[in-house]
């Protein structure tokens, strides 16, 4: 038995599920319950504290920060080096 849902999605989200959907022949409906059931699995078996969140949420001043860190010409550390090589 199946029910139905209804979200709304951004314009960009729902280009690219029409544009898989075309491009690999599967129906809408396969492929949002496939993705749910996916990430609800992950929810469950990964650590919350492991989770990155899909989308982050900055003030204009962390932007700001972070566009400054960007743009600096500052090495990385040793430290955080060893943490890429791990």
């Amino acid at each position: 038995m199946t029910t139905r849902i209804s979200a709304r999605i951004s314009k960009e989200t729902k280009a690219e599920l029409e544009a898989y959907v075309r491009q690999k022949g599967v129906k809408k409906a396969f492929l949002i319950e496939e993705a749910l059931r996916r990430h609800l699995r992950a929810l469950r078996e990964i650590p919350e504290d492991l989770m990155i969140p899909g989308r982050l949420v900055l003030t204009s001043k962390s932007m700001e920060r972070v566009a400054d860190r960007i743009e600096c010409d500052e090495t990385a550390s040793e430290a955080l080096k060893s943490l890429f090589r791990e």
